[in-house]
């Protein structure tokens, strides 16, 4: 082949030159000849992407999601929310409004004493918007007209109300408070499973109920037939539950309780627990 012969002649010419035996002379004529080696084409290896497109596709939604928070808020004002009214005492009452389905819930808080109730909003012809807060207590319930006031991205924002009167009350947006803002379960705190649990007490001349549940956290609440709860933190002591919840300062107190067959005494009264898994005959 034309390699072989190539091989001699740069031998020769070495020889000529240098006088230069190559100590591979003669070792070229014996070479095999050369053939092409076959390449064979390998596909192109895909560069893994660092992270899953469903992930890029959730931190995408995220971002938007709040990204609308930000643009509703600012150009569609809504009552949902927390908003703070301070009285002349500087006692703190706050005032969550949200939607569950199409109910407005309302709970008015003082410290972790809890007033549960409703809300329902309304427009007139003339584009006057119409509060009514339906709650057992607090410095604001009842029938009003309300507007926004300031900045929903700044701490100027607040909710002015205006009852009949013509009387203003402004309360100011808020973060909504935590009951572990006020009082905490003992980290050491160990549950009686005796004690866990839903109880009821029954007042048959009402048809109404007061409730105590009593957590396995280390948290209690006490319900009075729903117009008023208690969120306490409670611990165990022998034949006594120390409770403690905080109002307009921290209150503790120490009861004595014991079982009466199926029932809790606890506070004076009778408890009977309430079977989760109990079912109501409907017929």
């Amino acid at each position: 082949m034309e390699y072989k012969e190539e091989y001699a002649q740069v031998n020769q010419n070495t020889e000529t030159d240098a006088e230069y035996t190559p100590q591979f002379d003669g070792l070229v004529d014996e070479a095999p000849a050369y053939e092409s080696p076959v390449v064979v084409a390998q596909p192109a290896k895909k560069k893994k992407f660092p992270i899953y497109i469903p992930i890029i596709i959730a931190a995408v939604l995220v971002v938007l999601s709040v990204a609308a928070f930000f643009v509703i808020k600012m150009f569609v004002p809504t009552l949902e929310g927390t908003w703070k009214l301070t009285n002349e005492e500087g006692y703190e009452f706050y005032y969550t409004l949200e939607y569950d389905g199409d109910d407005g819930k309302c709970d008015m808080s003082l410290g972790t004493v809890h007033f549960p109730g409703t809300f329902t909003t309304s427009e007139s012809e003339d584009g006057t918007q119409s509060l009514n807060l339906d709650i057992a207590a607090g410095f604001v319930y009842g029938d009003y007209t309300y507007e926004f006031i300031g900045n929903p991205m700044s701490d100027d924002y607040a909710l002015k109300l205006t009852d009949a009167s013509g009387t203003e009350t402004t309360l100011t947006s808020a973060e909504t408070p935590q009951d572990s803002d006020y009082v905490m379960p003992d980290e050491n705190f160990v549950p009686d499973e005796k004690l866990t649990g839903e109880w009821e007490y029954y007042y048959p001349e009402y048809g109404m109920s007061i409730k105590l549940y009593l957590n396995e956290d280390g948290t209690m609440i006490y319900d009075q037939f729903g117009m008023q709860e208690l969120h306490c933190v409670y611990n165990v002591n022998e034949d006594t539950i120390n409770i403690s919840f905080f109002e307009t300062e921290l209150i503790a107190q120490e009861e004595g309780y014991y079982f009466d067959n199926d029932q809790l005494i606890f506070l004076g009264l009778n408890w009977t627990r309430v079977d989760p898994d109990a079912t109501t005959d409907e017929g």
